[in-house]
Parts: structure tokens; C-alpha cells; sequence
């Protein structure tokens, strides 16, 4: 604007009186409009003067109240913020501080103002921070958050978050020091009731788990006593089916409880402990047994855990008490694997296998009725295939995150 100024003045001095003496040729006349033509020039540039510094005025008065609104609502955030907010110098001097930090203390700011920082902090916790407040300073860490006990006027103390953080002048110098103060106590007690709350629960499971494996090994111990005094062989064999599937329910019980934190069964593990058990128990009445194993480590939950280990159970006994022991060349192959969320069992072996076992829907022995029952349960599709050399039982089903009490046998 000045330059456009300077522009105009100096064209208004060249072209005016030159025109006006062009026009004019009595002195006289000539004299009396060019005292006119000073003052036009001089009202001219006082016009553009005032209207310049109205402007100006204008601008200022504008930045001037969005400068002063922003400050108002600076302090206004400041002063009701939900969280304790003071502001120190690098001495720990008290320059500013909130109607937060002030109530949840119990000072007043004037009372604050004579205080220090270290005041009003547990002097356990005064050592903890002495590291960082050197890292503050020397500009190596921006800021850090720590628990402190505070203590309020009143002389009682409470837990609180305490978050510190330093700000440097234009020659990289502490300025001053802004700490922000949350009340956590609630929180604490609420962390702690919680903690209690779990260790019982925890206390509780496992006293829970222990009835269980105990009831389930006193269960499997009636079994085999009851065994010893049967003297009908059919009988002696459903007694033995019944507690080898006791057995299999406590391996499922052990696998669950060694998984902590966690509601999936690695049923990968669970299957070769379950192989393992089955071939020491029958490993005489079979003889030398040639084994091959892939199996895949396979989550699942404890919904498919328990019938789909019952499942292998009744598959595994057929295998190795009605067709191993009848081979005069024992063989099995176990497969285990997951393909895009779909679980498959596969189970090759040799020897002759029960009729049931071809078509379990059209046999009502309990056996039948077992597995019928686990594979509705699994949702899961069973199937059998026999041949001279090698049979061939295929179980698949897709594998479930769903999660809830469910029944075995429903």
C-alpha cells in the first residue's frame, strides 16, 4: 500500500501541474487552482492515510480478539480440565496451576504457591524419579508417566498418575515444567478387588479340576475292579471299552487344564498321547507293531475336544483290540491335519474290522450308537473303506471357535 501510495503521489505531482498549466494561461487564475491543487492532494493522502490505518486497526482489533478468545478458551479448558495441571519451573517453583490440582490436594493456589513440588510426594517415591527428571532436562525424553503416592493437606495420602514433562526456550534451555496429576485410587482398588477376585476363582478352578481327575480315576479304578471279579468274557470287554473311555475323558480333562489362559485343547498333542496310551496298554496282546505318525498341531475348542477325542477313543480300540491283534503283519497309519479350517483323521491299518464300523447308522450296538452320536455332534462326516490289504477310516469336520456349555452325548 505505501509503495502504491509513493506510486500515485509522485504521477499527481509530475502530470497535475503540468496539465493545469497547459489549460491556464492567466497567473493569476493559474496560482489560485494550484493552492486548490495542494489541498486536493492533501485531503487525497489523508483519505488514504486514514482508510490505511483504519484497515490496519481493523486487522489488529480482529487478531487481537481471536488472540484473546483463544486465551479465554485456553484458560477456561485449563482451569476445568478433568485432570490436576500445574506448571513449574525448572527450581520446581509453582507458576500456574488448575482448580483440579488444587481440589484434589486440598491446597489452595496460594497455599500451592509455597509448596514444591517434592512437597506433596511420598519420599519412597521422590527417589524412583530422580533418573528421569535428568533425562527430562537434558532433553532426552520428552516426557514420562509414573505412580506416586500423594499426599493431600490433610496429611492422607492416595495413588496417583503423574505425568511430567519439560519445555525448552529458544536457546534449547528448561523453560518450565508442566505436570499433569490423575487420582487412580479408584482405579487401584478396583485393580485390587479384581486380582482378589480371580486368585479365588483361580483357587476355586483348581480345586474343581482336582475333584475331577480324582472322580474320573476313581471311576476308571471301579472299572478295572469290577473287571477282576466278572467272569463273563463279554462282559469283562464292555467293562474294559468303559474305562478306557474314562481314561480318554481324563487325557481330554488333562490337556484342557494344561493350557492356561486358554479355551482350545492342542488336540494334535492330545492325539499322540492318546496313540501312546492305547498301543502300552494292548502292546502285548499285539506284538510287534509297525507305526507311522503325521500329526499336525490342531486347536480346538473344548465343545470339539471331547467328542472328537471320544471319537478317536472308540476308532482307536476297534483298531488296535478287534483288527491289529487279527494281523498277523500289524500295521497303522494315523494322519492328523487342518486345510482351511476343515480338521481330517485319517486311520490305515490292517487286519478285519466289525460291520458296524462299515455303517454305523444301521447297527444299534452301543458302539454305533457312540459314534453316530459324536459325529452328529461334530457335524462331522465318517467314512469307512475295506480292502484285503489296508482299511481305511476317514473323519472330517470343520472346526468351530464357538464357545459354551455343550453335551456329549445329546
Amino acid at each position: 500500500m505505501s509503495l502504491l501510495y509513493m506510486l500515485a503521489g509522485g504521477l499527481w505531482i509530475l502530470f497535475s501541474d503540468k496539465a493545469v498549466k497547459a489549460l491556464i494561461q492567466d497567473p493569476e487564475l493559474l496560482s489560485t487552482v494550484q493552492a486548490y491543487q495542494g489541498w486536493v492532494f492533501v485531503a487525497l493522502s489523508g483519505s488514504c492515510i486514514y482508510l490505511l490505518v483504519n484497515m490496519h486497526n481493523t486487522v489488529l482489533n480482529e487478531a487481537f480478539n481471536k488472540l484473546k478468545k483463544s486465551r479465554d478458551e485456553f484458560r477456561t479448558t485449563f482451569e476445568y480440565a478433568p485432570m490436576g495441571i500445574a506448571r513449574y519451573t525448572p527450581n520446581e517453583e509453582l507458576e500456574q496451576v488448575n482448580r483440579t490440582f488444587c481440589n484434589m490436594l486440598g491446597y489452595s493456589k496460594e497455599e500451592l504457591t509455597k509448596l514444591r513440588l517434592k512437597d506433596f510426594i511420598h519420599p519412597e517415591d521422590l527417589k524412583d524419579a530422580r533418573d528421569l527428571d535428568e533425562l527430562l532436562m537434558e532433553g532426552k525424553q520428552s516426557f514420562y508417566r509414573v505412580e506416586k503416592r500423594c499426599r493431600r493437606k490433610d496429611g492422607t495420602y492416595f495413588t496417583g498418575m503423574l505425568s511430567k514433562s519439560v519445555v525448552f526456550d529458544h536457546e534449547r534451555k528448561p523453560s518450565h515444567m508442566v505436570i499433569m496429576l490423575e487420582d487412580i485410587s479408584e482405579k487401584k482398588e478396583t485393580e485390587s478387588a479384581l486380582k482378589k477376585s480371580l486368585n479365588e476363582k483361580n483357587i476355586l478352578l483348581a480345586e474343581v479340576h482336582h475333584r475331577v481327575r480324582n472322580n474320573l480315576a476313581l471311576i476308571s479304578a471301579l472299572f478295572e475292579l469290577q473287571t477282576l471279579f466278572a467272569e463273563n468274557q463279554k462282559v469283562k470287554t464292555i467293562l474294559n471299552d468303559s474305562q478306557m473311555r474314562v481314561k480318554c475323558l481324563a487325557l481330554i480333562h488333562e490337556s484342557y487344564t494344561a493350557e492356561e489362559h486358554s479355551a482350545h485343547i492342542d488336540f494334535g498333542k492330545y492325539l499322540n498321547e492318546l496313540i501312546s496310551f492305547i498301543n502300552h496298554t494292548f502292546k502285548d496282546e499285539i506284538g510287534r507293531l509297525e507305526m507311522k505318525k503325521q500329526v499336525a498341531p490342531v486347536n480346538l475348542n473344548i465343545n470339539q475336544a471331547v467328542p472328537a477325542g471320544l471319537l478317536c477313543n472308540e476308532i482307536l480300540l476297534e483298531v488296535f483290540v478287534r483288527s491289529l491283534t487279527d494281523s498277523n503283519n500289524p500295521e497303522i497309519g494315523i494322519n492328523l491335519e487342518e486345510d482351511e479350517r476343515e480338521v481330517q483323521i485319517e486311520v490305515k491299518f490292517s487286519g478285519g474290522m466289525k460291520e458296524m464300523y462299515l455303517k454305523p447308522e444301521h447297527s444299534d450296538t452301543f458302539g454305533a450308537l457312540i459314534i453316530k452320536t459324536l459325529c452328529s455332534q461334530l457335524q462331522g462326516v465318517l467314512n469307512v473303506t475295506k480292502n484285503k490289504n489296508m482299511n481305511l477310516i476317514q473323519l472330517q469336520f470343520q472346526k468351530s471357535n464357538q464357545r459354551g456349555p455343550s453335551s456329549t452325548f445329546t
